[in-house]
């Protein structure tokens, strides 16, 4: 029983001496490509509550720099998008854009003059990336436009 036992254990060994190399070769290269093909970062939209952006649901035109997002508003009132910045261009909205409360609209910023924004497209690059508030909605409850508030945004667009 002991001998039958002793051969597995040195058959094993044998396997691990024979192959083992090539284990270690194998778990390099996979090493390397996870070190060196990084997952792509994907779009991101943040604002504060009661807004908030939809996954997935905004885009860039990289030839105008007209950023289109879908916003949603998760909060019990409803409100009017009076205008919408985007570094030094203003968009505004005439009549204002409603934001029922539950539900979601297309919310449209003018970018083309953002210093953020990248002119030249590069597959996998940031073609937009602006952390750093100077992405605003300008919003009002239905029925006070004296009670206005402004939301910063921050947004990462990555070339596909």
């Amino acid at each position: 029983m002991n001998a039958s036992r002793s051969r597995r254990g040195q058959a094993a060994m044998e396997y691990l001496m024979t192959y083992g190399w090539a284990i270690l070769i194998v778990l390099a290269i996979m090493g390397i490509l996870v070190y060196l093909v990084k997952p792509q970062k994907v779009e991101s939209c943040n604002i504060a509550t009661p807004l908030q952006c939809e996954p997935e649901r905004f885009s860039m035109e990289a030839a105008t720099g007209n950023l289109t997002v879908s916003i949603a508003n998760i909060g019990s009132v409803g409100y009017y998008v009076s205008n919408t910045t985007c570094g030094p261009d203003t968009y505004t909205y005439s009549p204002p854009l409603s934001l029922p409360a539950g539900g979601s609209e297309n919310v449209y910023f003018n970018c083309t003059n953002s210093p953020y924004l990248v002119k030249t497209a590069v597959s996998g690059r940031d073609m937009f990336q602006d952390t750093t508030g100077n992405i605003t909605i300008k919003y009002y409850p239905i029925g006070d436009p004296t009670f206005a508030k402004t939301q910063q945004l921050e947004i990462v667009v990555r070339y596909k």
